[in-house]
């Protein structure tokens, strides 16, 4: 939508559009407003923030009144005519931005019917003319609409540009014009234009800026260098808008300023300033109240953007009770607000020129906007009691609103007007302030105006501002035999940030799985502990608490903000430990069996991601001694190279109590990365996804029977067949297990000869850099396989060509999904769907040691082997992602091919039949090359899937 002083927008063409003319009277070009440069450099350098900056404005018109929108009109023209400001235009000329009054023209006026009052259709008016950034070379500084109830206006709509006008200045336009609704007229002359400012800014007032410059200079050394506290990588936006309404901090806020005679504004800095010093441990700081600067003779009722950012050093040394607390914060503050009016270019050269980044200077510090309106002579102190308060506390309401991509500023407050109580708006920079801080700080804020209302509140603690979780009830229940331990932590640092594109891809998977299996998505483990290692419950509670104070990753948790998934790790807690006795030492030395119980029982309950941690644990004793430890871990926090770190460094902390090396980088580390360094290397993937995807053409296509119910089965075929003649074929053709059972899986899938290119998609695990061996995180993704099969070669070549495809996808494996989804929404392709019909391998077997000899293996033993396989069918499922999963697993001199199958693609016999045919592939390969189409004659009967 495009707005212009005389050109109607497109959108408008088929809505009532009215025009208001007006006449006033013109002058030369003048510079900007102090002010106006300001946000005339921000616009320039980080592009236009108009959502937040456009001024909405609503001016109610009552029935009585009997405006009709001609009248409307005539009072939005006069309104034009008298205020200057608002025929004003801003255009660069030799290179700098200059503002010039119009005499006269025409402003377009929107006609919006509504209904009752009109008030809805204001509001949806209002936000609709701000959705559009303003063009300040074309257009006019305020955008208009009328809102029409039975032929009636019943609301006028106003949106400013903040770079034109303030929210003072607002006020003064929005009285005119009611004025003019009513009377037709005004009489009294208009105050001072934003013209007839700047003129004054860039002559008379120019040591007034000086002075006020030298202040900043020298109030800026008593401030000490801190650095911000890490608090992760952060979102995008980088901060984060928590609101809170609240009635309890208007009425609270009211008591405190009339009992120490300061404003109501003092009093909330003052909060503000306390909690934030408490939390970050710096006693003093600056603070940057932003001024409305109409202090000056004359400027009362200015029509221009005069507002402005003050400085003051509060100094909280010795940590105050509140009411001292007060008191120094009221002197900084009006000391603060008396040097807020100031040339913005002459204080970023005088900064630069003592050898400060302005840019950054200001970031470890806290802005201050109270932005209410002046309710005109004094009032009188509100009258309630410490429980009329609290209940008023406990109905406030918390939300989040629009974040904002950037701010000099790592805390930013802001206080305006609701109906029936005080809006706080606290903006976090999310590389600083975890994200969970948000809401508890405004709360404590809360709370602590509460209680300073009535007593003398001393200086706050500097506990956490975020509260340690607590886990579910179901997930840890003791039965009578039992007890709970808890492993305490602390030390580490509270950070937000994005989801590594791992979890991206994972977490699709969790939502998936929301059905009695969402417990395969859990990873099990089981630490046994010897009996000489002598370990009591205490050694093992504190090691399971060392382990989650080194990773970082096992101490976050995943929660959403208006449909975006974050993460957010806490720096202390503690994590519950269930303590299992084992009742009878004879039936079950070494307390495996109950381990075995408790790890099932412990990955049963799906995962609360935004309550709980992401490792559940427990201790098995055996005459008082811990022998077994269990470890239960959401997958969409670690994969299963990062589990079996965890229980290599469990291991150690248990035996020695300390791991030598530093920890390894962990989820938040990576997601890091991935927003900055690693997104080449996503492009190239996603692109390779891209190119290749197309062209595969073997697959489960076409269904073949009305499916079973439930759809999905998962069989499983135990094989020491598999075990030995994998690692026979792949010693003698030089290449890894892994790919033996890659070109086996795609030359059964082939073996039909229904297509030239097939295509199996395998889970990666992208630790191909050196630093990523020992990270803690969800790094794995599918990669895709592209074998090429169009001159149908023999196995020993299909073998050569697995290698290729499997290293080739190995190199594309690390991708953003959501660019890999829209990637393929581009070319018409649902990614979620558009998978299905290929087979998914997933190789999740424990590395081995790679001098492990083959030997000792002819070729009638493992044929006798191969007639041993065991197949079974293990569980049913009602919803699953692919048409033929394939996972290979280890199993006691075996390995376990475990294949989920769609039954209306691919029906139980076949699915075994499937089984059956890589298990017969293999045998045969193991000692001669097998021709195409890869079908050996050995095997129980079964048809083979194409």
């Amino acid at each position: 939508m495009r707005f212009a002083d005389a050109v109607v927008p497109a959108e408008w063409a088929s809505e009532t559009l009215l025009h208001a003319p007006f006449r006033g009277v013109g002058s030369p070009p003048a510079p900007l407003t102090w002010a106006q440069q300001v946000t005339w450099r921000a616009d320039a350098r980080y592009g236009s923030n108009h959502r937040f900056l456009s001024l909405r404005r609503v001016v109610p018109v009552s029935a009585r009144a009997g405006a009709d929108p001609d009248r409307a009109v005539r009072a939005l023209g006069a309104l034009m005519g008298r205020h200057a400001s608002l025929r004003t235009r801003v255009r660069v000329v030799d290179g700098e931005p200059r503002q010039q009054e119009a005499a006269t023209g025409h402003l377009p006026v929107l006609v919006v019917p509504g209904v009752d009052d009109g008030a809805a259709a204001a509001r949806a008016a209002a936000d609709r003319l701000a959705d559009v950034a303003f063009d300040h070379a074309a257009e006019w500084p305020v955008r208009a609409a009328v809102v029409t109830v039975d032929d009636r206006v019943r609301q006028v709509v106003l949106v400013f540009s903040h770079s034109t006008v303030d929210a003072h200045a607002a006020e003064v336009v929005l009285r005119d014009l009611r004025l003019l609704l009513l009377r037709g007229r005004l009489d009294t002359p208009p105050g001072p234009q934003s013209a007839d400012v700047a003129r004054l800014q860039h002559t008379a007032d120019v040591r007034r800026s000086a002075r006020t410059v030298a202040y900043w200079l020298r109030e800026f050394d008593r401030l000490p260098a801190a650095p911000l506290p890490d608090g992760g990588p952060g979102l995008t936006p980088r901060l984060r808008r928590g609101v809170l309404v609240s009635s309890a901090v208007d009425v609270a806020s009211r008591m405190i300023a009339a009992r120490h005679r300061v404003s109501t504004s003092a009093v909330l800095l003052a909060g503000v300033g306390a909690l934030a010093a408490a939390r970050s441990g710096r006693e003093v700081c600056g603070a940057f109240p932003m001024a409305h600067n109409r202090f000056p003779a004359g400027y009362a009722n200015a029509v221009a953007n005069l507002g402005q950012i003050g400085f003051c050093v509060l100094d909280l040394t010795g940590r105050p009770a509140f009411p001292e607390v007060l008191s120094r914060v009221w002197q900084a503050s009006l000391n603060g607000l008396r040097h807020a009016y100031y040339d913005p270019a002459a204080l970023r050269a005088a900064f630069a020129a003592s050898g400060r980044d302005y840019d950054s200077a200001f970031l470890p510090h806290y802005y201050f906007n109270d932005v209410r309106l002046p309710v005109g002579g004094p009032v009188a102190a509100p009258e309630a009691t410490r429980g009329e308060l609290r209940a008023a506390a406990a109905r406030s309401a918390f939300s989040w609103t629009a974040g904002l991509s950037r701010s000099s500023w790592h805390l930013l407050t802001h206080v305006v007007d609701t109906p029936g109580g005080v809006g706080l708006t606290l903006s976090a920079d999310t590389r600083h302030v975890a994200l969970d801080a948000v809401e508890v700080f405004l709360r404590e804020l809360e709370e602590l105006l509460v209680e300073a209302a009535f007593a003398e509140v001393p200086w706050p603690s500097p506990a956490p501002a975020a509260p340690p979780p607590v886990p579910p009830p179901a997930v840890l229940p003791a039965a009578a035999d039992e007890e709970l331990a808890y492993a305490e932590f602390t030390g580490g640092r509270d950070a937000t940030g994005p989801l590594t594109w791992g979890q991206r891809a994972m977490w699709r998977a969790v939502e998936v799985f929301e059905s009695p299996r969402h417990s395969v998505l859990n990873l099990r483990r089981i630490l046994a502990v010897s009996r000489r290692a002598d370990v009591d419950v205490a050694r093992a509670v504190r090691a399971v608490a060392a382990l989650v104070r080194r990773h970082e990753s096992l101490r976050t948790r995943v929660r959403s903000v208006d449909g975006e998934l974050y993460q957010s790790a806490t720096g202390a807690g503690r994590l519950p430990v269930l303590v299992y006795p084992v009742a009878s030492a004879a039936a079950d030395p070494d307390g495996r069996a109950a381990a075995s119980a408790l790890a099932a029982r412990l990955g049963d309950p799906r995962f609360d991601h935004a309550a709980e941690w992401p490792m559940r644990a427990a201790v098995v004793t055996v005459d008082d001694r811990v022998r077994q430890v269990v470890l239960v871990f959401s997958h969409s926090t670690v994969d299963f190279h990062a589990a079996e770190t965890v229980l290599r460094d469990l291991r150690m902390l248990v035996l020695r109590g300390s791991v030598p090396t530093p920890a390894g980088p962990q989820s938040l580390d990576i997601a890091e990365r991935e927003g900055d360094g690693e997104r080449r290397r996503g492009d190239r993937a996603v692109a390779y996804w891209t190119r290749h995807f197309p062209d595969l053409t073997v697959g489960l296509f076409d269904p073949v029977g009305p499916g079973l119910t439930p759809r999905y089965r998962r069989g499983s075929l135990v094989s020491p067949a598999v075990h030995h003649a994998a690692r026979l074929v792949a010693a003698r053709h030089g290449v890894s297990n892994a790919t033996v059972l890659l070109a086996a899986t795609a030359a059964v899938l082939a073996a039909d000869g229904g297509g030239d290119v097939c295509g199996v998609f395998t889970m990666v695990n992208n630790r191909f850099q050196p630093e990523y061996d020992g990270a803690i995180s969800k790094l794995n993704q599918i990669g895709l396989c592209r074998i090429d099969l169009a001159d149908r070669p023999a196995f020993a070549e299909l073998l050569t060509r697995a290698r290729t495809a499997s290293l080739d996808a190995y190199r594309h494996a690390y991708y953003d999904p959501r660019e890999l989804e829209r990637a393929f929404a581009a070319r018409g392709l649902d990614y979620h769907t558009a998978l299905a019909p290929f087979c998914y391998l997933n190789d999740i077997r424990l590395p081995h040691d790679a001098g492990a000899d083959p030997a000792g293996w002819d070729e009638a033993t493992l044929r006798a082997a191969a007639e041993r396989s065991a197949f079974r069918w293990v569980e049913e499922l009602e919803a699953f992602s692919w048409r033929c999963r394939l996972q290979v697993l280890d199993a006691p001199g075996a390995v376990e091919l475990s294949v989920t199958v769609d039954t209306r693609y691919l029906p139980p016999q076949r699915a075994e039949a499937f089984l059956r045919a890589v298990e017969a592939l293999l045998v045969e390969a193991a000692f001669r090359d097998v021709p195409w189409p890869w079908s050996p004659p050995a095997g129980p009967p079964g048809e083979c899937p194409g």
